[in-house]
């Protein structure tokens, strides 16, 4: 028996006139996404557009790759370097910088000027950068990343039940909007964490679709991109069908082979650690419940940060199919389930910053379109995380403006709050929804800068990973929690036999 997954989860006959399930014409749909693209880019833009930030973790391979010379595609470290991405992103963002010339005015250096061993290669592609002018350019490709999530959402909402209605550009849009998105590329030079969940997102739309072998090429390609991904595959691993499970894995691991064989063939094994490990394995820098315990470095740092989500989402993934059994396969259920299992990496993080969020902001998105209903506490949530997690101003930077932004967004902010919670008063509907406003109004006026501090309250860095990550865990549990009580098998009530017991009678 194969779940489908084309109908919605909710009682359409009740909503049919609403303007979110009504089927939408073609180019509506690509009205949608257009409007999407613009609200990412200006999110980039006008802030400053693409930084460096970490910028050093894939521009290297990036122009080794577009270049040829995967000998040197993982450098040796220099001081300022700890760790390099893992190879797909520098794969797309190589090959658009060979089709685009980047840097072509200046000539890249060759093997001899690498140096044996790329020793020199850092060095020289450095200066070959600036004599070419190529940083800008391919820190601008980043832009390219919002394609490859746009279409991971898409899937997934059409997967749903929610393609080519109201909800499919309601999807993007939020998607869109959500700023841990934008600050991958604009703040931090992350644009492999995007890439992964839209590749991710994709690898759990076909699994609802039954097609297991491009599920397990999907999301390999998700792990080879960044590792937070294993946090999808291992809910897909548990929840596949037992004759489609050998299929899933094997796809995986086929597709790992040929991405991974050629740049350890080329680099003599020496480039495994960043393959497989990538940039998740790099130090933290604190600010979080887990670097309290004083687990900073090494082995311990792994085992604490890095082993525990991977064993609770199994955990978690065993009992929802335990429970659920096929039904684990409904659409709403299995991206609760995954956002669940994404969550649990910001418990155990040894640091997070405002893009840690951005996998977790989005499947939630994803999560209520496909339950049909935009929580007020989702939106809250988000309001919360960007007030908190962005730095060093609110919502831009770079920027001459900056300041008064820095001023104004909080103020905004707080009379949304106080309008909502006004409205909820009036409506005598004081429930979640208000309590989240309320705690909104209070992170505004935390993270206000007028007189230092309007409530003389200055929390350490791991209270607001306590107070968000946990409000985060909550917005995917709740949810998973009814879907799994809803959906479990009902007992047959008292006195009456299963309609197993009763056939197996009757053959007696």
């Amino acid at each position: 028996m194969t779940i489908t997954s084309s109908v919605p989860e909710v009682d359409v006959a009740q909503t049919r006139s609403s303007w979110f399930t009504r089927p939408l014409a073609l180019w509506a749909c690509i009205l949608g996404w257009c409007v999407a693209t613009g609200i990412f880019v200006a999110g980039v833009a006008i802030p400053g557009g693409p930084a460096v930030g970490d910028a050093w973790e894939i521009i290297y391979p990036t122009w080794a790759i577009s270049h040829g010379e995967l000998v040197c595609v993982y450098p040796p470290h220099l001081n300022s370097i700890t760790t390099f991405a893992a190879p797909v992103y520098p794969m797309i963002a190589g090959a658009l910088g060979f089709a685009t010339r980047i840097g072509s005015s200046a000539s890249f250096p060759s093997g001899n000027a690498l140096g044996h061993g790329c020793s020199s290669a850092v060095v020289g592609m450095i200066h070959w950068s600036q004599r070419g002018g190529a940083i800008e350019p391919t820190l601008r490709t980043g832009y390219v990343i919002w394609l490859f999530l746009m279409v991971g959402v898409i899937m997934l909402v059409r997967a749903a039940g929610r393609g080519r209605t109201g909800w499919e550009p309601t999807a993007v849009i939020l998607a869109a909007c959500v700023p841990p998105v934008w600050y991958c590329v604009e703040m931090y030079a992350h644009p492999q964490d995007v890439v992964a969940l839209g590749f991710a997102l994709a690898a759990m739309a076909c699994a609802l679709r039954s097609r297991w072998v491009a599920a397990g090429v999907l999301i390999a390609l998700a792990v080879l991109t960044q590792q937070y991904t294993l946090l999808v595959a291992i809910p897909l691993l548990v929840v596949a069908p037992a004759a489609r499970r050998f299929s899933y894995v094997l796809a995986a691991a086929v597709t790992a082979v040929v991405v991974a064989t050629p740049l350890l063939i080329a680099t003599s094994g020496s480039a495994a650690r960043s393959i497989f490990a990538g940039s998740g394995a790099s130090g933290g820098t604190g600010g979080t419940v887990m670097w309290e315990f004083h687990v900073r470095t090494g082995a311990a740092l792994v085992l604490a940060s890095r082993l525990p989500p991977l064993v609770l989402s199994l955990a978690l993934s065993w009992y929802v199919m335990r429970r659920l059994g096929r039904s684990a396969l409904q659409p709403s259920v299995l991206i609760a389930l995954v956002a669940v299992s994404l969550s649990l990496r910001l418990v155990f993080e040894d640091n997070i910053f405002s893009y840690y969020y951005m996998a977790l902001a989005v499947t939630l998105v994803v999560l209520d379109v496909a339950r049909g209903r935009i929580r007020e506490t989702l939106v809250a949530w988000l309001l919360m995380v960007t007030l908190v997690y962005t730095e060093p101003t609110i919502l831009v930077w770079r920027q001459s403006w900056d300041q008064d932004a820095r001023r104004w967004i909080p103020v905004l902010v707080m009379v949304v709050a106080l309008v909502l919670i006004l409205r909820d008063a009036l409506r005598h509907s004081l429930g979640r929804s208000t309590a989240m406003w309320a705690a909104t109004l209070v992170t505004a006026l935390v993270m206000w800068p007028v007189s230092s501090d309007p409530l003389n309250f200055q929390p350490v860095t791991w209270f607001w990973q306590v107070v968000l990550v946990g409000i985060g865990v909550a917005l995917a549990v709740g949810p998973l929690r009814t879907l799994v009580r809803d959906n479990s098998p009902q007992p047959p009530p008292p006195g009456v036999e299963p309609v197993a017991l009763l056939s197996s009678h009757s053959r007696g």
